[in-house]
């Protein structure tokens, strides 16, 4: 007898009760799917549940969001089931208008084009800009339906001009004053839903290499393997869209408006789709395509977002254009043996403003070097008048990086306490006069006081919105240990350098991570630098800190121990370097500038081997006193500092 499933299914696409009938017995025979995603099967389910409008009252109820995924899947698995049989059970296919799921698969592009910065409009690339690139590729989409452009006031002349300049006038131009998640998965949602596509093709308009080839590889598995969301791995980013099912952008914006809040209210970013489907992985189909050779540990992004993703990109295509490199795997190859390309401007300078410290922790090697070069211990009680960086030169300093690299972090610390500097909230707010540039301060809280918190919370509420997509200031709070007595042990001072009194407590520091917590929620992290004097309390801290109910809300930082190449004594409880070496992420990002203007090659000197002098000097020139060397690592060749080091795979910004 003919299943009610296969009649309601045949009626739905008229292919008449034979066509039904075949449907039918070849179902038997081919399983029990039905039986496998639903359980015994339930009156007039198939034509009102299966196949009928989704009533948005269920929609809205969390139990009913497994059973609409479902749906969703055995639609797409029964859509495969119809295509692998079809000249069985003598499907018409020639007749789309009957019979529309026997068509090829559908889809519409979507791009993004919200951008707080302009360089995806800079003509980079012979005559064109990212953006013109980013619209060449849409064109060359298999199946696309239409292409629509998401974009904010500030891009939307520009991104009419150039969907004028491509021939793409006929594009859906989507504008608001600001783009969330949420809203993103929501225009995509309704975008796809009006263009009655199978799937989105999404990504950003400021991508100048999305290769066409691996785009339809991309499409060819996501159809193949019925997959709701499909993201090319181990590539660069930018060289490949992700593709989303359109069933499942409805999901994924209804869970950004309620259990994935968080991800749905957060701007929209690279990697924003995923972030909200993590909050519940396991209930999606999630399908990749494997780069031939993993890339991901280069941490490159080909997109013109920023000043040094611009330069990147534009470097890369000049590479690519004298060796005939065109696709994703040849660009990504190319770009894995330039120091240009991974070496643009720094994303992290670690400004040091004080030239005293509170307390001398084993991890830190500075009072002990410091005494030795200047004869003074660096304590209020022995060095009276520190040498600290004052503002005009440290105004000078931050001109000068927001010049060559437009957004940055900048770190006040590196070695000593920040907050030792009279009018730190001066500093702060030097910093952040300038939009793309973000404080980071790293402290062990023994400073910090209501008032301070107060005034610099007031300075970073006045500031203008970040355009770096970090918050405006950060902290790192060092406490390493869960009680006093291990507290006491990390923080000793040897009793060598002559400065016992000094110090701080750990009742301090858990003190000042409940003052700053409430003043910069989701900014405050508790540091444990791991040490052979500390590992037992390891997971003690984890779990302690870990809590989202904790006072730091969930965020923390496990650090490694750095001998700083044998300075040190060897604490490290754990090797964690990878077993074959790469070149050194701190040349890549990293300036450190003493508060002299010094600038050491990198931290693990401290005081010593300055390449230069930013504040006698121009900092680009300092900057890339630096390429040399890391032209050398990338030919596997280290000096004698380098070789020693195992902080080259770690990474801060």
């Amino acid at each position: 007898m003919m299943s009610a499933l296969s009649l309601a299914f045949a009626r739905r696409i008229s292919i008449g009760t034979s066509a039904a009938g075949k449907l039918s017995d070849t179902l038997a025979k081919a399983g029990r799917l039905c039986i496998c995603l639903f359980g015994q099967a339930r009156p007039r389910m198939p034509t009102i549940a299966f196949f009928g409008k989704k009533n948005n009252a269920l929609r809205r109820r969390p139990a009913m969001r497994q059973l609409m995924r479902c749906k969703e899947r055995f639609r797409r698995y029964f859509m495969l089931f119809l295509r692998r049989n079809e000249k069985f059970l003598g499907l018409p296919l020639n007749s789309p208008r009957n019979f529309p799921i026997m068509t090829a698969m559908k889809s519409i592009v979507f791009l993004y084009a919200g951008f707080s910065s302009d360089h995806a409009f800079d003509i980079l690339f012979s005559s064109q800009s990212a953006c013109d690139r980013s619209l060449a590729w849409a064109k060359t989409v298999p199946g696309a339906a239409g292409i629509v452009v998401a974009a904010v006031p500030g891009t939307e002349g520009r991104v009419r001009e150039a969907l004028d300049a491509c021939g793409l006038q006929g594009a859906e131009l989507v504008v608001q004053p600001a783009w969330t998640t949420a809203q993103l998965l929501a225009q995509l949602a309704a975008s796809a839903a009006g263009a009655r596509a199978d799937c989105a093709v999404y990504a950003t308009a400021d991508c100048p290499f999305l290769d066409a080839g691996l785009t339809a590889e991309l499409l060819g598995a996501h159809e193949r393997y019925l997959a709701e969301y499909s993201f090319a791995d181990g590539y660069p980013a930018g060289l490949a869209p992700e593709v989303i099912a359109t069933g499942t952008l409805a999901i994924l914006a209804e869970l950004a408006a309620g259990s994935q809040k968080a991800a749905g209210d957060a701007p929209v970013s690279e990697g924003c789709i995923f972030n909200v489907i993590k909050g519940d992985i396991n209930s999606f189909e999630i399908e990749t395509v494997i780069a031939p050779e993993d890339f991901r540990m280069l941490r490159l992004s080909f997109c013109c977002t920023s000043k040094a993703g611009s330069l990147a990109c534009a470097r890369l295509f000049e590479l690519a254009r004298g060796q005939g490199a065109a696709d994703a795997l040849s660009l990504s190859r190319l770009a894995a043996r330039s120091a240009d390309v991974q070496r643009t401007v720094p994303a992290f300078y670690n400004i040091q403003i004080a030239a005293n410290c509170t307390s001398a922790a084993l991890y830190n090697p500075y009072p002990a070097l410091y005494k030795e070069k200047n004869g003074v211990l660096p304590f209020a009680a022995g060095n009276p008048q520190p040498a600290d960086m004052g503002r005009k030169d440290f105004r000078s300093v931050l001109e000068a990086a927001a010049a060559l690299s437009g957004t940055a972090v900048v770190g006040l610390g590196s070695f000593t306490e920040p907050l030792a500097v009279q009018g730190i909230e001066a500093y702060v707010q030097d910093v952040l006069s300038f939009p793309g540039l973000s404080v980071l301060i790293e402290t062990d809280g023994s400073l910090v006081t209501e008032a301070l918190a107060d005034s610099i919370a007031a300075v970073a509420r006045q500031a203008p919105p970040r355009t770096n997509g970090m918050d405006a200031v950060t902290w790192i709070v060092s406490v390493d240990a869960v009680s006093e007595e291990t507290y006491r042990a990390v923080h000793a001072l040897p009793p060598e350098l002559g400065a016992e009194g000094q110090g701080t407590s750990l009742a301090g520091a858990v003190q000042a991570l409940g003052v700053l917590a409430a003043r910069f929620p989701g900014a405050v992290y508790p540091q444990f630098v791991r040490m052979n004097r500390n590992e037992h309390e390891l997971e003690q801290f984890y779990r302690l800190y870990h809590d989202a109910a904790s006072v730091s809300g969930g965020k923390l930082i496990i650090q490694k121990y750095d001998s700083f190449c044998g300075l040190l004594p060897d604490e490290k409880p754990a090797d964690l370097s990878p077993l074959g070496r790469q070149a050194c992420w701190h040349l890549k990002r990293d300036m450190c500038v003493l508060p002299d203007g010094s600038v050491p090659l990198c931290r693990e000197y401290v005081l010593d081997a300055p390449v230069g002098n930013v504040l006698k000097e121009p900092l680009a020139d300092v900057w890339e006193r630096g390429r040399d060397v890391l032209v050398r690592q990338l030919d596997t060749q280290y000096d004698e500092k380098c070789r020693k080091c195992d902080e080259y795979y770690t990474f801060n910004f």
